[in-house]
């Protein structure tokens, strides 16, 4: 029943402010903790995050606080779920009392499923430390490990389009305190468009003012003087001052041409299948789906090819299904 529970509602019923939240993991990690330290799957939209994979309790509590923001329709996924119980008790593929069972989920039901707990003994023998988080940040949790220990610099995000290299990025700006720089803002000045520049490999971005405004500035520990390229007018516009943080992420496709990665403690790349890239660019923007096809697609992929990006970054994250 708790099983099934936390895969309909998650951790909703567990939440309160963030400072109890930390404060809270904070105290069972000083205490005698279970010693997973696995993910454990539930049958829905949630995870079972054991407190020894070894996050930080900054990320821990992100990440369950995100988690409890998640749209849900719980109760019908309970009361699915509890009548296929009753079915495999039914059936025989459970060794449970059927009209023990009745009587146990009717009650529940009446008090309106209020959240059930680890009954004493099971807490004295197996000390449960865990919380519950939204799967979709499970192909992250390497990641986010990484840079709770090692705690990089500058990393990279490169990746095939679609894949969820801006989703990646904004949740890093909110687990961690990071600036986030795009390659996206340095596209090609009018005079840099040459057929030879455009027809190479990686070179369809201006890597080189980007290495000049931000990567140099960042390994000196500046400040930077970001100047957006206007894809509308076809201008950079004016400079704003964006103060030098210890962690910055660089996200976009290119961000690991080969100028580039002397500057990066870490490098990572998102790729996702090709029906579900081209259902989410779709879905982002139809009228530019064969724009993508045709142009942008081929130039990541000769990209990629060329320069055996996915192979030199330090971690590869599959984002189909995420």
């Amino acid at each position: 029943m708790k099983f099934l529970y936390q895969s309909s509602f998650g951790c909703e019923h567990l939440l309160s402010n963030p400072d109890t939240v930390q404060k809270q993991i904070q105290q069972e990690l000083d205490t005698k903790l279970d010693t997973c330290n696995s993910i454990e799957y539930l049958d829905g939209d949630y995870v079972r995050l054991h407190l020894n994979y070894g996050l930080s309790v900054n990320t821990l509590s992100t990440l369950f606080i995100l988690s409890s923001q998640q749209e849900k329709n719980g109760k019908e996924q309970l009361e699915e779920k509890l009548q296929i119980l009753i079915d495999m008790i039914s059936n025989k593929e459970l060794p449970f009392s059927l009209n023990n069972a009745k009587l146990t989920l009717l009650k529940w039901k009446e008090d309106g499923y209020p959240a059930i707990h680890h009954s004493n003994t099971f807490n004295e023998l197996y000390h449960p430390s865990y919380r519950l988080i939204h799967k979709k940040y499970v192909p992250f949790l390497k990641l986010f490990k990484h840079i709770d220990n090692k705690h990089p610099s500058i990393i990279s995000i490169d990746g095939r389009c679609a894949s969820g290299k801006t989703t990646l990025s904004n949740l890093l700006t909110q687990i961690y305190d990071c600036n986030v720089f795009k390659m996206d803002d340095f596209f090609l000045q009018p005079h840099q468009r040459t057929k030879e520049r455009l027809e190479s490999p990686g070179e369809n971005v201006d890597h080189e003012r980007f290495e000049q405004e931000v990567l140099i500035p960042l390994s000196k520990h500046e400040d930077i003087k970001l100047r957006k390229f206007n894809c509308s007018t076809l201008s950079i516009q004016s400079a704003h001052l964006i103060p030098y943080k210890s962690f910055n992420v660089i996200e976009g496709s290119y961000s690991m041409h080969s100028d580039l990665q002397r500057y990066y403690s870490y490098s990572v790349f998102l790729t996702v299948d090709k029906q579900e890239q081209l259902s989410r660019l779709e879905k982002r923007n139809p009228n530019m789906l064969n724009n993508f096809i045709q142009r942008w697609i081929p130039l990541e992929e000769l990209y990629f090819k060329t320069f055996s990006i996915q192979d030199i970054c330090d971690i590869k994250i599959d984002t189909s299904k995420a």
